[in-house]
Parts: structure tokens; C-alpha cells; sequence
């Protein structure tokens, strides 16, 4: 079993975005390792709302947040846990079985979501 897997949730931190937590809606795929992995952001008047957040759906959230299904991205799982064990991020909870299943609905759903990975999360949810 991998340790970063469909349902975790880490709090990443980087130059660009600065910390956020980011929500893992794949297991490692068998040939390259990767995961998709898509951010929460704050709402915001500008911000997506295909997937709504509010306190209670996740432990972390404590105010009205989005999934920004922009940020959909592939990433090594073994970079995620490199990421962890150099204190670049940290575990948050993970998420409730109903919580993964309403966000990759959006992740499918969302115009924001890049193609390529729709194409992919549309095989891999189905395993």
C-alpha cells in the first residue's frame, strides 16, 4: 500500500502559492508514480465555484473555500512524501469517503480542470 494515496490531504508550502492544502484524488498510477492533486484556495469573489467548502466538510476548513481545479496537476508521490519528511509540507487529515467522491465529481465536471487530466481521472476513478 502507498502511503500517499486517493483521500489524503497535505499542507504544502512553495514560493508561488505559498502553504495550502491540497487534496490527492488518485493513487499512484502503476507506470509512473504519479498522483493528482488539486489545491483548496480561499473564496473569493473570483474564485471557482464548482466545488464549495465550508467549515465542517474537512477539518482544515474553517471558512467558505473552493477547490481551485486550475491547480489539477500530476506529482510523483515519492516527491510528496520528500516533500513531508524535509518539512515542506505536512499531513492534514484525510478526507471523508463522501468529500473525495463530491470533489472528483468537480474535478470531472469543472471547465477549469486541464484536459489532460480529466482524460486521465476519468479512467483512474473508475479502478
Amino acid at each position: 500500500m502507498n502511503f500517499i494515496c486517493a483521500g489524503r490531504t497535505l499542507l504544502l508550502r512553495d514560493r508561488r502559492m505559498g502553504a495550502h492544502l491540497w487534496f490527492v484524488l488518485t493513487d499512484p498510477d502503476a507506470e509512473t508514480h504519479r498522483v493528482v492533486i488539486v489545491a483548496v484556495v480561499t473564496e473569493r469573489a473570483h474564485t471557482e465555484r464548482t466545488v464549495r467548502l465550508l467549515a465542517g466538510d474537512h477539518p482544515f476548513v474553517r471558512h467558505a473555500s473552493n477547490v481551485d481545479f486550475g491547480t489539477a496537476t500530476y506529482a510523483p508521490a515519492s516527491k510528496l512524501e520528500a516533500a513531508l519528511a524535509d518539512n515542506r509540507g505536512s499531513l492534514s487529515d484525510d478526507m471523508s469517503n463522501e468529500l473525495l467522491e463530491r470533489v472528483r465529481r468537480g474535478l470531472l465536471a469543472s471547465s477549469h480542470t486541464p484536459n489532460d487530466i480529466v482524460a486521465h481521472c476519468a479512467v483512474a476513478f473508475k479502478r
